[in-house]
């Protein structure tokens, strides 16, 4: 994945935004010229990722690279389609990660999240898979389904 994975651009915003209302976490278009920057709907949130590792940039800083699932590839690349120019945030308890620029529509769903600012990427990758594990629990319960997530069972 490490050749596949998209980097929308490596713009990020020098500090992170305090938000004020609770965001799910995941994927947001950033609206220019607004007081409260972030669109109310997400494009994508964790619990639709289908996959999350830790790697490294070309530059040796720790990333956050994934996919989304299979249903949410063609909301992702139109949304993407429609950015062009524009930003993509990444929220997280409410405050924007990063905010790349969308520079072409992307239809791999692959994703990275990249963070020049010193933010702890590694307890951010390990919330995201306790979130998305958390997710997978309550979809088997609910469904009356046997839980067994493998992969994301992984978390320490």
């Amino acid at each position: 994945m490490r050749s596949s994975a998209i980097c929308l651009s490596c713009v990020n915003y020098s500090s992170r935004s305090q938000l004020a209302k609770h965001w799910e976490n995941g994927w947001y278009r950033i609206i220019g010229g607004q007081k409260d920057s972030i669109a109310s709907r997400p494009i994508v949130t964790v619990k639709e990722f289908a996959s999350l590792r830790m790697d490294k940039n070309f530059f040796g800083k720790a990333v956050i690279t994934g996919n989304v699932s299979k249903h949410k590839l063609q909301a992702r690349a139109d949304s993407t389609e429609q950015l062009i120019g524009k930003r993509i945030g990444f929220v997280f308890n409410d405050s924007v990660i990063t905010a790349p620029q969308v520079n072409m529509r992307i239809e791999s769903g692959n994703f990275q999240t990249v963070n020049l600012h010193n933010y702890d990427m590694l307890s951010l990758y390990r919330s995201l898979l306790k979130e998305k594990k958390d997710s997978l629990d309550a979809l088997f319960e609910a469904n009356g389904w046997e839980n067994d997530t493998i992969f994301f069972s992984q978390l320490a």
